[in-house]
């Protein structure tokens, strides 16, 4: 077994709350892109120019809401605090979710350096899964590593 157990913090945390606010933000602008198009081509037609505005005001705070800080109560239930394998699996904790996946499942891992970042297939995709080194508490990073032989990707 083993088992990554702490909150992150310092380059880890950092990363991982720009990658969350970068996924969401694509989220929304895809959502936004598929439905504003048929409106924008109505309003076009019926010459509506106030749901031409509402639609730029609209793609505006997307775009903002990604430099809106989220409260420390928010981080803290969204940060993974344990993440654990066993044979097969491995699970990610937080106060929100908890999120297990097959090992195997992978389409990657990379190292930071100071963290691990596992990749999962569009399909299949999670972004809990970060596991900082100084956080090992229980096997080694080269069991780790053993885990996940020939997907592991070095990224310093």
């Amino acid at each position: 077994m083993i088992e990554f157990n702490g909150y992150i913090n310092g380059k880890t945390e950092k990363y991982f709350f720009k990658k969350n606010k970068r996924l969401l933000t694509t989220l929304f602008l895809i959502s936004y892109a598929l439905l504003v198009f048929p409106i924008a081509i109505f309003a076009l037609k019926a010459r509506n120019w106030y749901v031409l505005v509402w639609c730029g005001v609209m793609l505006i705070a997307i775009v903002l809401m990604q430099y809106i800080p989220m409260s420390k109560k928010k981080k803290i239930k969204l940060t993974p605090h344990r993440i654990y394998t066993d044979t097969e699996t491995i699970t990610c904790v937080s106060e929100k979710v908890v999120d297990t996946k097959f090992i195997g499942d992978e389409k990657a891992v990379l190292d930071y350096g100071e963290f691990y970042e596992i990749i999962y297939p569009i399909g299949n995709a999670s972004n809990g899964f970060i596991c900082q080194k100084d956080l090992l508490t229980q096997g080694t990073l080269e069991e780790f590593e053993s885990l996940f032989e020939g997907k592991i990707e070095r990224r310093y």
